[in-house]
């Protein structure tokens, strides 16, 4: 009988937190919010397929907009077959209807298939020449707003920031090879005025096979962070403890970095609208706008 009782406790708790529902959550670009959006989003046909453009849209989108930026770019570096460009168009329409910011969808590929690998950086053990090659006219005809930008990134990279696109705000990082990873990376030397202080990335090939510091992404990420003293790659550790419960065991949390911009003119303005200003002696804490009368609310 004892067993039975605990089965269906267990049984029941499961459900509950199986079955738990965010509550709404006013705009701001802190983890509630993120995480009640995110969820939402999770609820979308088709989007569930990406949960990992989901929060790179979402989180990217909410920064530009507490930065006062009517517009941001959302980029996906290896679009292959083209599922992932067509998602990330979907959730970017999502999120520019629920946020009034406008977002521009980019994919780069070079629509042949990989290049080929040059050494064993690029890991040719798991990759090879052609691989993944896109059918062009078939995609092409199924995107609303994503634009597609074909060739080597080495060239179109370059190319892509003449055009003077609006800031960007996240990206995707799925071009397997160290090389073209490494060329991607250029467009974090970009202006200030083409990225947002911290930009929120997705990257891959990062974790599991025969993935290691000394090639592939990681090799490229390290390398980048070597050669510039005030733009830097880092993880965004422990991110899946501040998701939604229900999600928060998926593999796709460890492979999230930002790319910080120490001297950006923006860096150091206030990420989120209302900030924890007050704790009092039971433990509540208090958010507030920094720049609203929360002293006198508060205090007296």
């Amino acid at each position: 009988m004892n067993i039975k009782r605990g089965l269906k406790a267990t049984i029941l708790r499961m459900r509950r937190f199986l079955d738990e529902e965010p509550s709404e959550v006013p705009f701001d670009n802190t983890y509630p919010w993120l995480g009640y959006m995110f969820h939402r989003l999770m609820g979308e046909p088709g989007c569930s397929y990406k949960p990992m453009y989901i929060w790179g849209i979402v989180q990217g989108a909410a920064l530009g907009k507490i930065l006062a930026m009517d517009r941001v770019s959302v980029i996906e570096f290896g679009v292959a077959g083209g599922m992932g460009l067509l998602l990330l168009q979907h959730i970017a329409e999502f999120v520019e209807s629920n946020l009034d910011i406008a977002i521009d969808v980019y994919g780069f590929d070079t629509g042949t298939g990989l290049p080929k690998p040059q050494d064993y950086r690029d890991q040719p053990n798991m990759w090879f020449e052609g691989q993944l090659p896109m059918k062009q006219e078939q995609l092409q005809s199924h995107l609303r707003r994503a634009s597609l930008k074909l060739g080597l990134v080495k060239y179109t990279v370059p190319a892509f920031l003449e055009e003077t696109p609006a800031p960007v705000a996240f990206v995707s990082f799925d071009l397997d090879l160290y090389n073209s990873t490494r060329d991607a990376l250029a467009v974090f030397e970009a202006q200030h005025e083409r990225l947002l202080p911290r930009v929120i990335c997705y990257f891959d090939d990062v974790i599991g096979h025969t993935y290691s510091d000394y090639t592939g992404e990681r090799l490229a990420i390290s390398e980048f962070n070597c050669r510039h003293t005030m733009r830097k790659l880092s993880p965004i550790y422990g991110l899946r403890y501040f998701v939604p419960n229900r999600y928060s065991r998926e593999f796709y949390w460890d492979l999230f970095y930002f790319a910080h911009f120490f001297d950006h003119p923006l860096y150091n303005e206030s990420d989120s609208i209302r900030k924890a200003v007050f704790a009092d002696y039971q433990g509540n804490t208090y958010r507030r706008p920094i720049n609203s009368d929360w002293r006198r609310e508060l205090l007296n």
